[in-house]
């Protein structure tokens, strides 16, 4: 089970890190709705191909992390009310619901009907959606210069696709379409790992938009805390010399250095 693990876990530390940080600057909502989407079909293709339980269980969870993610984004973000964040969760877990089974059902007609074409179709769409979704945070990563996905997450989602193909060799047969979407998210992934390479080459990785204070992806909620308070109770360096030299010049004394 550690694959399953490992690919919610990614989620979860999303999800944990942006409670610390009280924001969601860095990631895309559009990702995630994709993202959201990929694992409600994937899901289907699973319930309906009979794969490994651990393989059927997996992209519920990661849904779930996912919708708490989008919520967050409303939340943070958009300054959006509790009721108006708990109706929206509740309208696309419903949706979730009806679609998810919806496709479940079409995945097995089509399998019962040994109809190949649409088996392949509903197995390689998840991929698709899933691998859609990264390059909405390939744009923001590029007008941000900077990737703000911590490693510990990158490193999640990879061992996730990692594990979870090779956990497909030791059901009945390998199922090499369901290992599409597994690899594709193991890849974008290295993408952005190269990425943020190259930004920190560049200088911009951890800026926070330009202001030039580095940021820590492995900060802890305590730390953060700590630092936003900090930077809103310390009082600006000199700012006291300041307004004595100004008030010296407006009297017509000179400055005393």
């Amino acid at each position: 089970m550690a694959y399953n693990k490992a690919a919610n876990a990614a989620f979860a530390w999303l999800a944990w890190q942006n409670f610390c940080r009280k924001s969601t600057e860095g990631v895309s909502v559009v990702m995630l709705y994709f993202w959201f989407a990929g694992n409600m079909f994937y899901g289907a293709y699973a319930v309906a191909d009979k794969l490994y339980f651990g393989l059927i269980i997996q992209p519920q969870i990661f849904a779930f992390f996912t919708l708490l993610n989008i919520l967050q984004v409303y939340w943070y973000a958009y300054k959006w009310s509790l009721t108006k964040t708990c109706s929206t969760g509740a309208i696309l877990c419903i949706a979730y619901a009806g679609l998810h089974i919806g496709f479940w059902k079409a995945e097995e007609r089509a399998i019962a009907n040994h109809n190949d074409g649409a088996v392949t179709f509903l197995g390689v769409l998840p991929a698709i959606v899933i691998a859609a979704g990264f390059f909405p945070e390939f744009y923001v990563c590029v007008k941000e210069q900077s990737v703000e996905m911590s490693n510990f997450f990158i490193m999640l989602d990879i061992m996730g696709g990692v594990f979870s193909t090779i956990s497909l060799a030791f059901d009945h047969t390998f199922d090499y379409v369901a290992s599409i979407t597994y690899l594709i998210v193991v890849l974008l992934d290295i993408v952005l790992v190269i990425m943020k390479v190259y930004f920190y080459i560049r200088g911009t990785q951890g800026r926070v938009h330009g202001s030039g204070i580095a940021v820590s992806s492995t900060s802890s909620c305590a730390g953060s805390q700590y630092s936003s308070k900090a930077s809103e109770t310390s009082p600006r360096p000199f700012a006291n010399n300041d307004n004595v030299e100004l008030q010296q010049l407006e009297e017509g004394k000179q400055p005393v250095q």
